[in-house]
C-alpha cells in the first residue's frame, strides 16, 4: 500500500556496495543475524530473483530496477533498469523475462499505469519488450500464475480501479493484452497469491474488506469458493500460503494504528488452516514488541510483505519501522521470533530468503543482505 515515502526519490544512485560496518547506524538485531552488505538507494519496494540475480525495485522519479550479482561473498551490482514510477512492483514471468507494475510510470513507449515487460537474459544489458498501459486503477501489484504467462494485476484492494482484477496473456511479450477481468468484491485485491496443487488450483485476494479464496483451475475465470472476514484487521494486506498448502498467513497493513509495541492484534498476522479452503479457521496471531517509539516519532510498524523458506515453516517477514523478522510457524498456535533485524532508520517494504541469505528492500535504506545462522531452505531451526 503506503505511499507516504513521497519526496525521497531526490538521492543520487549508488552503483557500489557498503561493506557492513560503513556508514553504521544503530542497529536492534539478534546475535544470529549479520549484515553482509547494503546497496543504499531511497524509494526500495520489491524484489524478485531468478538464478543468482536478484531484482530489487525503487519507486520515484530516480526509480527502476537495480540488478544484484549475488555470486561470492560480495554481491556486485550489474545494472540498473531506469524507469521511474510509483509502486513499482516487480515480478519474474520466466527465466529471463520480468514484469514491472506501476499506478504511473514514464519509462517506455506509452507513458500510463499498467505493466512493462522487460528481456534480462543478459541481466547487464535489459530492455524494454512491450507494456499493457492504462489500466483501470494500474498496478499496485502483479502476480505470475506458476508455470503459465499469465499475470494478475491487483489494482490495490481500495476500490482504485473499480475493484477489477486485470487477467494479463504475456505469451507474447512485445505484445501483452488483457486476457480477462474479474470483479472479486467492491475494494477488490490488493495482491494475489497462489498454491497449485495436483489436487487443487488456489488463490488468494487480500482487499479492504476481506480475504477471498479462490479455485483458478482456469486461471482466467477465477471461482470464489471461501471468505476470510476479521474484525481484527483494519487492511488485509498479504495471504501467503504454506509450503506444505495447509496454513494461509494473512498480514495486516495497518495504516491507521501502529502495534510494534503491544504485539498486535492490529498491524500483526494471523494464520488460518485451510485444510478446508471454503472454510478457512484461525489458528494463530503474532505481531513484535519492539517498544514503544519516542514521543513525537511516528512509529510505522505494521506487517508488509512476506515469504516463507522454501520447505519449512520459517517466514521471513517486513514490518517497515520494524525491520526484519523470521518466525517459526511450526506451531502456529505458539509462534515465535527466531531473528531480528532493525536498523534505527529502518522503512522496510519487502524482506524474503532466496538461495541461503535475506534480502530487506527498504524505503530510506536502499537493500540489506542479511544472514541467519541455521537458517537454510528445506531446515527448520
Amino acid at each position: 500500500m503506503r505511499s507516504r515515502w513521497a519526496g525521497l526519490c531526490a538521492a543520487a544512485l549508488l552503483v557500489t556496495a557498503l561493506p557492513a560496518g560503513a556508514g553504521e547506524v544503530a542497529v536492534d538485531k539478534s546475535d544470529n543475524v549479520k549484515l553482509i552488505t547494503t546497496f543504499p538507494y531511497e524509494g526500495g519496494t520489491d524484489l524478485t530473483f531468478d538464478g543468482r540475480f536478484v531484482y530489487a525495485a525503487q519507486q520515484g522519479n530516480a526509480g527502476g530496477i537495480h540488478v544484484i550479482d549475488t555470486r561470492g561473498k560480495s554481491p556486485k551490482k550489474v545494472s540498473f533498469i531506469f524507469c521511474p514510477g510509483e509502486q513499482n512492483d516487480v515480478a519474474v514471468v520466466r527465466k529471463g523475462l520480468l514484469a514491472l507494475g506501476y499506478h504511473s510510470g514514464t519509462c517506455g513507449a506509452v507513458p500510463g499505469a499498467g505493466v512493462r515487460l522487460l528481456d534480462v537474459k543478459n541481466p547487464r544489458r535489459p530492455r524494454i519488450l512491450g507494456s499493457v498501459d492504462n489500466l483501470p486503477g494500474g498496478t499496485h501489484t502483479l502476480s505470475v500464475y506458476p508455470g503459465k504467462p499469465i499475470i494478475y494485476a491487483s489494482p490495490g484492494g481500495l476500490a482504485n480501479g473499480g475493484g477489477v482484477e486485470q487477467i494479463l496473456d504475456v505469451s507474447n511479450p512485445k505484445k501483452p493484452e488483457v486476457a480477462a477481468t474479474f470483479r472479486p468484491n467492491a475494494p477488490g485485491c490488493h495482491d494475489v497469491s497462489f498454491d497449485i496443487r495436483k489436487d487443487r488450483a488456489l488463490a488468494f485476494c487480500p482487499g479492504l474488506t476481506e480475504i477471498q479464496v479462490w479455485d483458478v483451475s482456469d486461471p482466467l475465470a477465477p471461482v470464489t469458493i471461501g471468505r476470510i472476514v476479521n474484525p481484527a484487521m483494519f487492511f488485509p494486506h498479504s495471504a501467503v500460503p504454506s509450503p506444505d498448502g495447509k496454513y494461509l498467513v494473512v498480514g495486516d497493513e495497518a495504516f491507521a494504528a501502529h502495534e510494534c509495541a503491544a504485539g498486535g492484534p492490529t498491524g500483526s498476522l494471523f494464520v488460518y488452516d485451510i485444510s478446508v479452503p471454503e472454510a478457512p479457521v484461525l489458528v494463530g496471531q503474532w505481531g513484535p514488541r519492539r517498544g514503544a517509539a519516542p514521543v513525537g516519532v511516528v512509529d510505522w510498524c505494521t506487517a508488509h510483505n512476506f515469504q516463507f523458506v522454501p520447505g519449512t515453516m520459517n517466514l521471513v517477514v517486513s514490518w517497515y519501522t520494524g525491520g526484519t523478522s523470521v518466525l517459526d510457524l511450526s506451531n502456529p498456535t505458539l509462534i515465535t521470533e527466531i531473528a531480528h533485524y532493525v536498523p534505527d532508520d529502518a522503512d522496510t517494504w519487502s524482506s524474503y530468503f532466496y538461495a541461503g541469505r535475506i534480502y530487506a528492500n527498504d524505503l530510506n535504506r536502499g537493500l540489506d543482505i542479511i544472514e541467519v545462522e541455521g537458517l537454510e531452505s528445506g531446515k527448520r531451526n
